[in-house]
């Protein structure tokens, strides 16, 4: 498992946004230096990609109704939105092309990120000519809050053409009195998270899934592995994991 950060470049990309505290998890070990064929960062670029690229796409946190312009949701990348001038946070992640991935923002730290302050709701985008972005989506607000997502990255030959969020269903949490069903996801009661009176982490996670074909025509594999998966939480996973690890360490300290 690797951590990667923010390359230079992509920290120039958001830097007319206030910046969100971030961590990107992966499944796999990183991206070889000279495996990453891609030189595109900023997440308003278009590019083209295979399999082993790293690719950068941003995350904008806001309001829903901030995404539209004259009733037609229009990508965080397009000027008439103005999303700046309305305090949107921005977000910039680059995960590796077709492997499993989890992104999360951290919220839990004292005076950190809150998405809900900044409008409740995250459009996630790549791109220029085809202004690739997904619906707005529900994470916060002062009742509720949902800390899992499940995002799909539709490629054709190599070129982002869709994204779309993957809902993961109520199950998991029916019956349980601090949850809630909120467009097909479980939420939590905000007051039960960390800063907001209660002991629960509810920093999002967002599990990444790649489809259809790269710049060579090769089909892209993650999103059928990530529904065999979906039985399973991968923030769970990486819930336990981080708990372990911390376990682990905390005895040399």
């Amino acid at each position: 498992m690797a951590v990667a950060t923010l390359s230079s470049r992509s920290r120039r990309a958001c830097a007319e946004a206030a910046s969100v505290l971030l961590v990107l998890l992966v499944i796999a070990p990183s991206v070889a230096a000279g495996g990453d064929t891609n030189g595109v960062y900023e997440p308003c670029a278009d590019a083209a990609v295979q399999r082993g690229d790293g690719f950068t796409f941003g995350v904008a946190f806001a309001a829903r109704g901030d995404f539209f312009s004259g009733g037609v949701q229009l990508s965080p990348c397009d000027g008439r939105l103005s999303l700046a001038s309305k305090g949107a946070k921005l977000a910039v992640f680059r995960p590796e092309v077709d492997e499993i991935s989890l992104l999360t923002v951290n919220t839990s730290a004292a005076g950190g990120f809150d998405p809900a302050t900044s409008g409740g709701y995250m459009v996630a985008f790549a791109g220029r000519k085809y202004a690739a972005r997904s619906p707005p989506v529900f994470v916060s607000n002062s009742s509720y809050t949902v800390t899992s997502f499940t995002l799909v990255f539709e490629f054709n030959k190599g070129t982002l053409q869709n994204l779309y969020w993957k809902a993961n269903g109520c199950s998991a949490c029916s019956g349980q009195p601090s949850f809630t069903c909120v467009d097909q996801s479980c939420a939590i009661s905000t007051a039960n998270c960390t800063g907001k009176g209660g002991s629960v982490d509810c920093s999002p996670g967002i599990q990444l899934a790649f489809s259809g074909t790269d710049k060579h025509e090769a089909v892209l594999n993650s999103w059928y592995e990530v529904s065999k998966l979906r039985q399973y939480s991968l923030v769970g996973l990486f819930s336990n994991l981080k708990d372990s690890l911390t376990s682990q360490f905390s005895i040399f300290f």
